[in-house]
């Protein structure tokens, strides 16, 4: 069925050689940097995002509940990693750094969430922080030997993530999840039940749609209402109960055609 998905995309799942740190990471999160996020800033919000290596792509498992249809469209190897190999050398490297050096990892993170938090102060912003931007790991417990729970640092500072581990949605919607931690549920083609689950208490759940950017979305999905999810990436703005309707990116020109067609089939994106 994906035949001509790129080898790199095909390493999400199968790739199970450990990648060894060619350099250490200069800096955690992309702040300012990320086209998605810096539309939060006429908002009002200046995000810092963390990016690892998607999958199973650097030898360690970072998305535990990703499916056969995540692999070929994760957008791990979208955008500026299409065209800048150090990119996902870089996120490669954080990866390595989280598994073996975890400790220097919590450190260096710690550093740069307040750094973030100071410099949203200077430019007149409010900090967000996301913590997963390609991976699915469980920041809001305890890690390194300190067991530092980041959240808990950062208590006036809002975080928030995609998910994909029901359980991990299931204990935010009983608010069992720190205070200023904000989950959505991602769907995907295996997942269907669970989104229903969390919609059904009042959670969020991201929905890609088989359009492209610019195209209408349906007003509801399985009977409730659609918003966009291309306007903000500030998901913990969304109200209660909603689907997050997100579309096909990747591709540009016609073979965004391509990428969508793909999706419907493998049931990564459901039609519109």
């Amino acid at each position: 069925m994906f035949d001509n998905i790129p080898s790199e995309l095909q390493q999400l799942t199968h790739h199970t050689t450990k990648h060894t740190m060619t350099t250490w990471p200069s800096k955690l999160f992309a702040v300012q940097a990320d086209a998605k996020t810096v539309k939060g800033e006429k908002y009002g919000y200046l995000t810092a995002i963390h990016y690892q290596a998607a999958g199973k792509s650097s030898g360690y498992e970072v998305c535990p509940s990703k499916s056969a249809g995540c692999e070929p469209d994760c957008l791990y190897n979208w955008g500026r990693a299409q065209h800048y190999k150090t990119v996902n050398e870089s996120r490669l490297n954080k990866t390595v750094m989280y598994f073996e050096h975890r400790n220097a990892f919590m450190t260096m993170m710690t550093t740069e969430i307040s750094a973030a938090v100071r410099r949203a102060d200077r430019l007149g912003l409010t900090p967000c922080i996301r913590l997963n931007g390609t991976s699915d790991i469980d920041f809001e417990n305890g890690k390194g030997e300190k067991k530092i729970k980041i959240m808990d640092l950062y208590p006036d500072t809002q975080f928030y993530d995609y998910t994909k581990v029901l359980k991990r949605m299931l204990k935010f919607l009983d608010g069992s999840m720190p205070a200023n931690y904000h989950l959505t549920f991602s769907r995907n083609e295996a997942n269907e039940d669970a989104c229903e689950t969390v919609l059904s208490r009042g959670g969020n759940v991201a929905v890609v749609f088989g359009i492209k950017k610019g195209d209408s979305l349906p007003q509801t999905w399985k009977g409730y209402p659609v918003i966009s999810g291309d306007d903000t990436d500030l998901r913990f703005l969304d109200p209660k109960g909603v689907v997050v309707g997100l579309t096909v990116k990747g591709e540009k020109g016609r073979n965004i055609h391509n990428t969508i067609d793909r999706m419907l089939l493998s049931g990564m994106a459901v039609a519109a």
